[in-house]
């Protein structure tokens, strides 16, 4: 089963999403799909229904968000969906795994399309998702996972919205806030900077995954972007406010992709595929003291590193 929103316009006569942007969230409820992945059983439901099924799926006590990012097609993020979920939940989470799908066109030929619909979307991530997920009863914990653009969604859609935009009028927040290969500027995480005080004030602790060996992001930063790096590549700057962390994933990278398979795209997707980097991922969304995860090793650069 997969539960997801998503912003992409849906097809009434093919039956099918396509890769425009949508004037309304759609509620998706996917119940089978076949052996080649493609085509799966199931449709557009209510949002109450919708909201129902999350609960009967463990979102009474917590959900997970997967935000996907650039260069994903609705069937890469239903397969990344998968994965998580059944990864996340052989390490013990509890809760619900849910995805915000947004349109990214699924080319490595569209980034500053993708870029300008991710922007267009991002305050549905909160208004259509994480709002009336906060709004159950019992309140789960909302949890954030966040793959390279999808990064951009998330700060994007966080800085769109006030305190009383919560439940009853009431102050909202994620409880755990991820990015991995994270598709924005380092500079926007520095303490005192946009993106590090939008991640203070709606969560209770960010998390930072990164790897230098990312072919991807060094592309991003230095041909894309104009030179600016990205914190999935680079990390966050030195100066970072208290709760933020960052994660030094090359030694797992290293360990977990064999020298003749480090292409481009997969120095960027790696995470779907390693154990040890969801190990890590749900001890971080179960809420377990930063300083003293078994998968993680200090070092000499102030941050911490990933080898599980």
């Amino acid at each position: 089963m997969a539960l997801f929103f998503s912003r992409r316009t849906y097809n009434a006569q093919k039956k099918k999403f396509t890769l425009k942007p949508a004037a309304k969230t759609r509620y998706v409820h996917i119940t089978q799909k076949t052996a080649d992945g493609r085509i799966r059983k199931g449709g557009i439901i209510k949002k109450a229904k919708w909201l129902n099924l999350v609960q009967q799926q463990g979102g009474d006590s917590a959900v997970l968000i997967y935000v996907h990012g650039f260069n994903t097609s609705q069937k890469d993020m239903l397969d990344r969906l998968d994965k998580i979920e059944k990864s996340v939940r052989a390490n013990g989470y509890k809760g619900a795994v849910v995805a915000f799908d947004w349109p990214s066109d699924g080319s490595l030929h569209t980034y500053d399309s993708d870029r300008a619909d991710a922007k267009a979307v991002a305050p549905h991530l909160v208004g259509d998702g994480m709002l009336p997920l906060l709004g159950m009863s019992p309140k789960p914990k909302v949890h954030i996972l966040a793959h390279s653009m999808g990064a951009l969604v998330v700060l994007r859609a966080f800085s769109d919205f006030g305190d009383s935009a919560g439940p009853g009028n009431k102050i909202w927040s994620a409880d755990q806030i991820t990015f991995a290969s994270g598709d924005v500027d380092a500079d926007w995480l520095e303490k005192g900077a946009w993106g590090d005080l939008v991640l203070k004030k709606r969560s209770k602790r960010f998390t930072n995954y990164y790897s230098g060996k990312d072919k991807v992001l060094a592309l991003s930063g230095g041909l894309v972007n104009g030179g600016r790096e990205r914190v999935g590549r680079v990390g966050m700057p030195k100066l970072t406010s208290k709760g933020h962390w960052d994660i030094y994933c090359e030694e797992q990278y290293k360990r977990d992709v064999p020298k003749g398979q480090r292409k481009m795209a997969k120095s960027h997707r790696w995470w779907f595929d390693s154990k040890g980097f969801y190990k890590d991922l749900s001890l971080t969304i179960d809420g377990h003291d930063a300083k003293t995860m078994p998968t993680r090793h200090k070092t000499n650069i102030g941050d911490q590193l990933l080898l599980a």
